[in-house]
């Protein structure tokens, strides 16, 4: 028998595991399978010892403007031999250590002009080799140390602020909270680790979270954040429950365990901040305990002393969420932002609550592929949402009397005007369709306004990159790895060179212009307004000019010249529009940098079935194939399938006048035929695209009007 804690969590059933150090995966009955972790953490291993060996190592690498600095401690065993002399080599240049008795030695390095490691999207994870040459009896072993980047990551807190500044350049913070590949073996091989983490840097992502409910995670996972320009929130494993600090096992165990933690991270240019936990001073502030009560002394003290020691250049938080009044307000610190998302709150929230930095936030129940479904549901891709198996698979709050498919179905009435519970029983194709389009909208509307210059926001991190298993869970991508429908809109949302579209009210629509990267950007707006997806009530375009990492607002009213009620928020007579599209287009290239559709009447809009629809097939030498759509109506999220193959972009919209060109790749080598299906939102019927494969030559097939690609390019219309 133990002693009981002060308060009981929700979250696990059994309080007890706050005696234990293992990972909560698995053992929380409202959003993990019912697999607990058993057994050796790691792999277990042979080693040969060499020579020389290093028995502790503690390697830090910063950037004070554009000088590198490494510092190094080691204690080495040489095996009874002696150690005469030693140097580290960063690059291509070499540094004497200093042996400091007993196996001891030191080195600091300074390098000027250092190649500076930086996110992705604002500069080149620029990374440099490191290596120990130690000399013992005369004869030089070299100890490779791994690469290290040089980055200067300071956290601006100004007036309860949470931005991160890289290399002083600010840097909007965007992600999601990662889960591990496989809840059996809680680890994941390299070949698909570096699939999944490349699927999140093409999404735009810059920063990921190992959150406190999950396991630490592999070397290979940080050093493929290192090399793709990765930020990673790390947090030690410590979340919701009230730890016994006073009992001297457990916490001499903790500490030895945050000490090899931050020991092995510390040498990852990718890390950018540690936290004590997860909503541990969350949980006790929401269940009326005293200010005194919602956090402890290791949170407050002893972390921030090991991170300094450690990690001396990372910030650190002694919990998420931290820094309100109380730890859960929004508008100070750190928040789990879910105003937007599990309290229902209006899309407009966002720009009232003004939050900070999210930790966590927008967790929904994404609706996967139908192939996903399947994996589920025994082969059915469109079951009921009634159904106990479906149900079991999504996500909620312990003890809660709705599920996140309740916050869903809110959005979906709220957004397209629909009664959901009518519509799954009389059309559940089109309820899942609108089902996977409407979280991903919610997000992107929300990341408009949290990456306008005016919010103030520094970042936000999704709730879950990837699902646990496969069902609607919180994930923007599956189980499988297939991303939903969420990651496509959040890729167009994430993009370091975008434009956002934001309504302003009485001041009609703004639109956001996004440059994270470090060149100069030319580039030109162009706006449409559509009436019935049809007739353009109006249109501009515009240039504009962004410095690096810059972020400019416009005009939208400015830019066209007139009153157009853009937002529809005077209403002297019906709309004038019902779709407003803008996008951004390389002033050199004309290549489209980003595109946002605004509804001021909803998201439901009037279907189009005389929309006429042309398609150009054309087969790339490289095996690719693409297909270019154009349409004389406004077509709304329109979803590919293409069996086989992936595209470049899913759940877009075709803008009538403009050119819609998709980019298909072969997954797998070999001769799969070539088939891609296109369904809209607001138009009944699949847009079909049958050929070959690219990498067989095709003749003419017999029936042109269904099969009139001869192998190089198709017009069709339908």
């Amino acid at each position: 028998r133990r002693p009981r804690p002060r308060w009981r969590t929700a979250l696990v059933s059994h309080q007890n595991l706050r005696w234990f150090r293992t990972t909560l995966l698995g053992r929380i009955p409202g959003w993990t399978p019912d697999i607990t972790a058993v057994g050796p953490y790691l792999p277990v291993a042979l080693e040969t010892l060499e020579r020389v060996e290093v028995m502790a190592l503690d390697l830090q690498a910063h950037a004070t403007g554009t000088t590198g600095h490494v510092r190094l401690r080691a204690h080495l065993d040489a095996f009874g031999g002696t150690v005469e002399s030693a140097r580290l080599r960063v690059g291509n240049e070499y540094f004497e250590a200093r042996i400091e008795g007993g196996g001891s030695l030191a080195a600091d390095a300074v390098v000027p002009d250092a190649p500076l490691w930086a996110p992705h999207t604002h500069g080149t994870p620029t990374r440099v080799p490191c290596e120990l040459e130690v000399d013992v009896d005369g004869k030089v072993t070299a100890i490779p140390l791994g690469p290290v980047g040089f980055r200067e990551i300071v956290l601006d807190d100004t007036d309860g602020g949470v931005r991160f500044r890289v290399n002083g350049v600010p840097v909007f913070c965007r992600g999601a909270v990662w889960t591990t590949m496989d809840i059996l073996a809680l680890r994941a091989e390299p070949a698909a680790l570096r699939r999944t983490l490349t699927l999140a840097r093409d999404a735009g992502l810059n920063m990921l979270r190992v959150g406190g409910t999950m396991a630490y995670e592999s070397d290979d996972f940080y050093a493929l954040c290192d090399e793709l320009g990765i930020l990673v929130w790390q947090d030690l494993m410590f979340a919701n429950m009230d730890y016994p600090w006073e009992d001297a096992g457990f916490r001499a165990e903790a500490e030895a365990e945050v000490h090899y933690q931050l020991s092995r991270l510390q040498r990852h240019p990718s890390i950018a901040a540690y936290c004590g936990g997860s909503e541990i001073a969350q949980q006790a502030a929401m269940l009326g305990l005293p200010e005194d009560q919602w956090t402890h002394a290791f949170f407050t003290e002893t972390l921030p002393r090991f991170v300094a020691e450690l990690h001396r250049d990372v910030a650190f938080f002694p919990s998420t969420p931290w820094g309100g009044a109380l730890p859960f307000h929004v508008s100070t610190g750190v928040s789990h932002y879910y105003g937007v998302g599990a309290y229902r709150r209006p899309v407009s929230d966002v720009r009232t609550a003004r939050v900070r930095f999210s930790a966590e936030c927008l967790g929904f129940a994404n609706v996967p592929e139908p192939a996903t479904i399947a994996l589920a549901m025994d082969g059915a891709t469109t079951p009921p949402p009634h159904h106990p198996k479906w149900k079991a698979r999504v996500p909620r709050d312990n003890g809660a009397g709705w599920d996140f498919e309740d916050i869903r179905d809110h959005y979906l009435r709220e957004l397209y005007r629909v009664d959901p519970v009518a519509l799954r029983s009389e059309d559940l194709e089109r309820y899942y369709a609108l089902s996977r389009a409407v979280s991903g909208e919610v997000m992107r509307r929300v990341f408009a306004e949290w990456r306008a210059p005016v919010n103030g926001c520094g970042g936000a991190l999704v709730w879950f990159f990837r699902d646990l298993w496969p069902g609607a869970g919180w994930g923007i991508v599956d189980s499988t790895g297939t991303p939903k429908a969420a990651w496509w809109h959040l890729r167009r949302a994430w993009a370091p060179q975008t434009l956002h579209l934001t309504d302003e009210g009485l001041d009609g629509l703004g639109l956001q212009v996004v440059n994270d990267a470090a060149g100069t950007l030319d580039a030109r707006i162009e706006i449409v307004m559509l009436r019935e997806g049809r007739v353009a009530t109006g249109s501009t375009t515009a240039p504009v000019r962004l410095a690096p990492h810059s972020t400019v607002s416009v005009s939208v009213d400015q830019l066209v010249g007139h009153f157009t009620d853009s937002t529809h928020a005077y209403r002297f007579g019906p709309a004038k529009h019902d779709v407003v599209a803008a996008r951004l287009v390389r002033a050199d290239t004309g290549a489209v940098l980003g595109e946002d559709c605004y509804f001021p009447l909803g998201y439901g809009l009037a279907s189009q079935p005389a929309a006429a629809i042309e398609t150009r097939v054309e087969a790339l030498p490289d095996g690719r194939v693409t297909v270019t759509l154009s349409t004389d109506a406004f077509l709304q999220s329109l979803a590919v399938t293409a069996p086989g193959y992936t595209p470049d972009d899913n759940y877009f919209h075709v803008v009538p006048g403009r050119d819609k060109r998709v980019v298909f790749t072969r997954e797998a080598a070999g001769t799969t035929p070539f088939r891609a299906d296109f369904d809209a939102l607001n138009r009944s019927g699949t847009i079909a695209v049958r050929g070959a494969s690219a990498a067989v030559p095709v003749s003419a097939p017999a029936n042109a009007e269904h099969h009139g690609w001869d192998g190089r390019t198709e017009r069709r219309k339908s």
